[in-house]
């Protein structure tokens, strides 16, 4: 039944052992052989489930330390982006950073930055294209940290 000889033999050693410190208290109504069999089968019975459920545990466990280390490194990634992206915006020329961080950070629309600058539309939008250029100039060596950083949050 455990399909390994040496975990049989000391499964069918510790019933000995079990029965030998129950002795007293056992009472056989049946054959001393069926009685016997009928312990190991039992107790091989519950062998097997011992080790269906302690690898499922195993399963799982590894399952959740598989996920929190892709969690802490997802969280590592996008912290590290995140400083320098913010790096970049920072050192943006002043009225660049205010276009773009209006546009981005408080999403108004090009339109509604030029009414509250009083600028048009068109500087609001060629400031926004100089930040986006500076942004992923400075980004251009953290390319695949972006990529890996899409591709695991999906």
């Amino acid at each position: 039944m455990l399909r390994d000889t040496d975990e049989a033999e000391d499964l069918v050693q510790k019933t000995f052992c079990k029965l030998y410190d129950q002795r007293e208290s056992i009472e056989i109504h049946t054959s001393i052989k069926s009685y016997l069999y009928r312990i190991v089968h039992n107790n091989c019975l519950n062998r097997i489930k011992q080790q269906s459920t302690r690898a499922e545990h195993n399963l799982h466990y590894a399952y959740e330390k598989d996920t929190t280390s892709n969690h802490v490194e997802n969280v590592v990634l996008a912290n590290e982006l995140e400083q320098k992206i913010s790096t970049i915006v920072e050192s943006l020329p002043p009225r660049c950073k205010e276009i773009f961080n209006m546009s981005r950070r408080q999403q108004l629309s090009y339109a509604e930055i030029a009414k509250e600058l009083n600028i048009s539309a068109n500087t609001v939008e060629t400031q926004i294209v100089k930040a986006l250029r500076i942004l992923r100039t400075g980004l251009k060596d953290y390319l695949s940290l972006l990529i890996i950083f899409i591709i695991t949050t999906l």
